[in-house]
């Protein structure tokens, strides 16, 4: 709101001189008596030729008198220009003042049982925006002491006092917060003690009921809002402009409402209260961390403990509240909520909350923590029960790209997984390190350690790394190449030249399948050899070719692909197995080899294939039977 008018609250003496003219011996006695009064700093006989009205609102402290010296009131020699009856007993007496002739208002009324006349009440014409006003001195005299008492009771720190210079709004909020957090808010506001005796000098803006008081203080100044309630001024809010760096206050109603969300956040977290945590927490934070968390994880200091070490840094509508507890520091993020609603105030809840641990400098956060655990104990039930669904929601989309979304859905039972899943999943340790995070279980037999990464503010799963001899540490490098080979396999017994094609070597498709129509019956059982165990998994240095060993000798298979395209594709397939003399047959060789066999007609058309992978148990129909001539060792191509 625009102040329309404004006074300042100046240094000065009031001094009245004697009267001339020919003014009503009562009135003289009564203005020179009050002006006596104050040139000899007597507050007794001041209150004595005041009334009682004046005397409470304008004299009600033994500094009065020194605060009523620094009004910029007119002085010099006076003289009385009109008196006008505004009743038997209430006089308006006009007076002119020094060499300019300021004029001043006299208020006076005649005391019921003494019949003395007393003073009332002055006023003072000033010029504020090219206006002329009469500010009554009653008036500047009570918003001045207010500030006073209101620096008083901050500087002090007694909170009683402290609540009785603020009106209802803001006293309702500093009543909540803990008498430690007020404390130290009233130490921030009122600042370094003055050593000097010398009272500062207030200026102040006044517009009907509400006023703005700046008041210097050691390094900048105190900005209070006030408004009248119940006649009284009150302080609606405080701020401190600062020529330090760190010591500004924009609101301290803001700040006390900052520092009580916090207070309510903690006592609910320490009393693990999560009906609670909900109303001071965004919904985000809550629903993402805390509702499933377990708390005791991440222990946090009580209110009450954090109010001892405290910096509180603000931001347009961010705020963080940084502590200490236990060797580490401990900071929580809170945001401004502003409603549409113009009667409904604005609040600051918790949007998460940092650990940092001096020792190790890691730092982490309650969201990551706790959906790590979350997310990894998610992951691990889906991958024992091939819960497809979930497991692409809980992966980031680089493992889901590169793994899941390629599985086929009536192969996701025959995942190659067995060695990390198991019905129970121990988790022993878990290390943050920015947007990466290690968590440290026991999942089957096995020690694995789970790879989570931030994506869109959330924790998921970018990798597992285990210790097996014989093939990659990463769990997603060895699934995309086995995916791809039970694809291949998959593709075989679909009879979908297209796809087989586009998944080998240009060599193989050169060799075989670009020169049939359908899979030749000499590669009916190969789906099964590439449906066994992984045995190993080898990639050389640049990842230019890899050897996968599924099997054994007796019966498994060995895949060579090599990257063409940007990605590796199958280059041949080697079948091991103990009916055949030589125990290992090369499908690409033995497939060309079966196709030339008839001079001329490279393209066969075959029956389909009546065996699959997924029904040769519950299928009547029997595989059909591999001659081992088709097995015999390669021959020299035509």
């Amino acid at each position: 709101m625009m102040l329309k008018n404004g006074f300042s609250l100046g240094c000065g003496a009031l001094v009245l001189a004697l009267f001339t003219g020919c003014a009503s011996m009562v009135e003289m006695q009564a203005i020179e008596q009050f002006a006596n009064a104050i040139e000899n700093d007597d507050l007794k006989k001041l209150k004595h030729h005041s009334t009682m009205k004046f005397s409470k609102v304008a004299l009600r402290n033994e500094s009065s008198i020194d605060d009523l010296k620094i009004l910029r009131i007119p002085t010099g020699e006076t003289t009385v220009v009109n008196i006008k009856d505004v009743s038997k007993n209430h006089k308006k007496v006009v007076v002119e003042v020094g060499e300019n002739k300021k004029k001043l208002l006299y208020d006076l009324k005649q005391v019921t049982k003494t019949g003395k006349w007393v003073v009332d009440d002055i006023y003072v014409k000033q010029k504020q925006k090219n206006l002329s006003v009469m500010k009554s001195v009653s008036e500047q005299m009570d918003l001045l002491l207010t500030v006073r008492e209101f620096v008083s009771a901050w500087e002090a720190g007694n909170r009683d006092d402290i609540l009785g210079t603020t009106d209802t709004k803001f006293k309702e909020v500093l009543e909540e917060l803990h008498p430690a957090y007020l404390a130290r808010l009233s130490k921030n506001i009122a600042g370094e003690p003055q050593k000097s005796k010398k009272k500062k000098k207030p200026d102040a803006q006044l517009d009907k009921n509400i006023a703005i008081v700046r008041l210097p203080r050691k390094s900048g100044q105190m900005v209070i809002s006030m408004q009248l309630e119940k006649g009284k001024w009150k302080a609606t809010d405080v701020a401190v402009e600062s020529k330090i760096d760190g010591k500004h206050v924009k609101s301290a109603k803001k700040q006390a409402k900052m520092l009580l969300a916090v207070s309510h956040f903690l006592d609910a977290y320490q009393q693990g209260n999560k009906d609670d945590l909900k109303k001071y927490a965004t919904d985000q934070f809550f629903r993402g961390s805390l509702a499933f968390g377990d708390l005791t994880l991440a222990p946090l200091p009580l209110a009450a403990d954090a109010a001892a070490d405290y910096e509180l840094k603000i931001e347009s509508n961010l705020a963080s509240f940084v502590t200490h507890a236990a060797g580490r520091m401990i900071s929580l993020s809170l945001i401004k909520i502003e409603s549409d609603e113009i009667d409904i105030p604005e609040k600051y809840l918790v949007e998460e909350v940092t650990l940092f641990h001096e020792q190790d400098n890691q730092q982490v956060n309650l969201t990551s923590l706790f959906s790590a655990r979350a997310i990894t104990k998610l992951f691990g039930d889906a991958l024992n029960k091939r819960d497809m669904k979930i497991l692409e929601f809980s992966s980031t989309p680089d493992f889901s790209a590169r793994v899941w979304k390629r599985v086929k859905p009536n192969l996701v039972q025959q995942l190659p997984v067995k060695e990390i899943s198991g019905d129970d999943i121990k988790i022993l340790d878990t290390k943050f390190n920015g947007a990466v995070t290690t968590v440290s279980v026991r999942q089957g037999n096995l020690p694995l350690t789970y790879i989570l990464r931030e994506h869109l503010g959330q924790l998921l799963v970018d990798d597992i790394q285990l210790d097996l001899k014989g093939r990659p540490s990463s769990v997603k490098e060895t699934l995309e190449v086995m995916i791809q080979v039970q694809n291949y396999a998959y593709y075989l017994h679909e009879q979908d030249i297209r796809k087989l094609q586009r998944n080998s070597s240009r060599d193989f498709n050169e060799m075989v399948w670009r020169q049939v129509d359908q899979v030749p019956e000499t590669a009916y059982q190969i789906p099964e050899f590439l449906m066994t165990e992984l045995s190993s998994l080898d990639r050389n240095e640049n990842e230019e070719y890899c050897r996968i060993q599924l099997g054994d000798n007796y019966k498994g298979a060995i895949v060579m692909m090599k990257k063409q395209y940007g990605r590796l594709v199958i280059d041949d397939i080697t079948i091991m197995t103990d009916k055949v003399a030589s125990q290992s047959v090369s499908m690409k060789k033995e497939l060309r080899l079966a196709m030339a066999a008839v001079p001329g007609k490279l393209r066969q058309h075959t029956v389909q294939a009546a065996y699959t992978i997924t029904n040769k148990e519950d299928s009547d129909t029997k595989p059909p039977v591999i001659e081992p001539a088709a097995f015999e060792s390669p021959q020299q191509e035509p």
